[in-house]
């Protein structure tokens, strides 16, 4: 079917054998409001607080009667503390998030990289819905095939329109045959490399992008190995 796309199929493949992380879009909060956000502007606003401060202080040690001066730096020097914490944990956690799925915090700013999860997620979503649409579309065509078959069996015989009984057939075997492959095991594999990296990755969810899992590793040595120790018994 060209209408299925590899996100179609993913969508499938996590609803029916990982069902337990198919909402994984529901733990993405405020995902669209932070593509929206430029972190380097909010930096820089709050540097220009404390510039702005910091004058107000010079200017309060060449007149400390101003008792405005003095409540303005009593009143908001703790905001200003609050806030510049607050924008030091976000860039930490910006960077441990870019640096954990392989990017570059200093070539990759936030509105790049939350983009790309809002973009994700819609398609995401569009793929389930189309793929709940046309299991639906699937049903009711085979319902309404096998009641006209009913129909066509309580006629006459010689009517002409059992000549379209074959083709109807065909097509609820089509349809039967369809649901059957959407249902068949997902990795097959005549070595069981597939289901060896599945499981390594359930045992180790994340690494990055320039490591090499220990298992796959040893597999490839060891195959090598053979190679070289069976290259040397020939000669």
């Amino acid at each position: 079917d060209r209408k299925q796309t590899l996100l179609h199929y993913i969508s499938n493949v996590v609803k029916e054998k990982y069902h337990q992380v198919s909402l994984f879009y529901n733990e993405l909060h405020y995902v669209e409001k932070a593509a929206a956000v430029s972190l380097e502007n909010v930096l820089l606003d709050v540097k220009e607080l404390q510039r702005g401060m910091d004058l107000t202080k010079r200017e309060y040690t060449m007149h400390d009667h101003n008792t405005l001066l003095k409540d303005f730096i009593l009143n908001n020097e703790g905001k200003l503390k609050k806030l510049q914490d607050d924008a030091k944990i976000a860039q930490d956690a910006f960077d441990d998030v870019v640096k954990y799925f392989g990017e570059n915090p200093k070539t990759t700013p936030p509105s790049v990289f939350f983009p790309v999860f809002v973009r994700f997620v819609k398609a995401y979503k569009q793929a389930e819905e189309e793929n709940e649409l046309r299991k639906k579309q699937e049903q009711a065509l085979m319902e309404k095939l096998l009641e006209q078959e009913a129909l066509m069996e309580q006629q006459d015989p010689k009517s002409p329109s059992h000549k379209s009984k074959r083709q109807q057939q065909e097509l609820i075997a089509e349809l039967r045959r369809r649901q059957v492959k959407d249902n068949r095991h997902v990795y097959e594999g005549k070595d069981g490399a597939i289901e060896d990296i599945i499981t390594d990755l359930r045992n180790q969810p994340y690494r990055r992008a320039d490591a090499v899992r220990r298992s796959v590793r040893r597999r490839f040595d060891d195959q090598n190995l053979r190679s070289v120790n069976g290259a040397e018994i020939i000669m």
